[in-house]
């Protein structure tokens, strides 16, 4: 079977790599994966979108990709103007995404409704300097480094709650609860606006668990999708995009100096 890649905000490099041996996912529901649908749109296999659907704002559809280029903005950036600037103008609007799931070769699945974050002592392998936008979003709160707290996805962990100023362990039942909250909030707006009741779903940071399948599973997900299967057999992974963009720059770099 054809690997599926993993693709955010679009630049201008992608273009120059050779994806037909691949499944293309997009994650987030950003405005560029519409604007340069019209580059895609002859792939030979399904394009599809994970859409984070409080990202997703009313709107009319704008003009898609007609020989310009716009600028690429890193998933840090955009999150920053998400959480800390509350401005949506990067991610479709709800008729682009219309638009797009009325195309014979796009379907369109769940990336979650908030996509939000929360503090946890769970780290992962590899530990990265926390986004800024991360930090903000919990106002710089100190209680976080001291207490050794990385910041992951609020819908896979149980992690922490600000209550009162200061952090409270999130029970079980809190955690669950807010899983089936988030999920049945994203069906109802696919439901609501799409017209159809999505089958995929894409984990935020590509993060997951058996608890957060088998709740997805009650609410009719089939297929989902991560960086990394992990021990799930039930989960897709898939290859960065960006990985690619790396391999082909250092295979220039070998053929010069050859």
């Amino acid at each position: 079977m054809m690997p599926y890649l993993m693709i955010h905000d679009i630049r201008k490099e992608y273009f120059d790599l050779s994806l037909d041996r691949y499944r293309l996912t997009f994650d987030d529901g950003l405005f560029s994966q519409y604007y340069y649908y019209p580059l895609y749109k002859n792939h030979p296999e399904r394009l599809t979108y994970f859409i984070a659907t409080s990202f997703i704002r009313p709107g009319k559809a704008r003009s898609m990709y007609a020989g310009e280029y716009i600028p690429f903005l890193k998933s840090k950036k955009y999150m920053y103007r998400s959480f800390i600037e509350h401005k949506f103008d990067h991610f479709m609007t709800t008729e682009e995404i219309q638009e797009l799931a009325a195309k014979p070769n796009v379907q369109i699945g769940v990336h979650s409704h908030l996509h939000d974050v929360i503090p946890t002592s769970t780290h992962s392998r590899k530990r990265k300097p926390l986004s800024k936008w991360k930090l903000e979003r919990f106002q710089n709160s100190s209680e976080i480094s001291n207490r050794d707290l990385s910041i992951r996805s609020k819908i896979a962990f149980k992690g922490f709650n600000f209550q009162e100023g200061s952090l409270k362990r999130r029970s079980g039942t809190e955690w669950e609860d807010y899983i089936k909250y988030d999920t049945e909030l994203c069906v109802r707006w696919m439901e609501d606006n799409l017209g159809i009741t999505p089958e995929l779903y894409c984990f935020p940071f590509n993060e997951h668990n058996e608890k957060l399948i088998s709740i997805l599973k009650t609410h009719g997900f089939m297929q989902f999708f991560a960086a990394r299967p992990g021990k799930s057999p039930e989960v897709t992974g898939r290859i960065d995009v960006d990985s690619l963009v790396g391999n082909r720059s250092r295979f220039k770099v070998q053929r010069s100096k050859g």
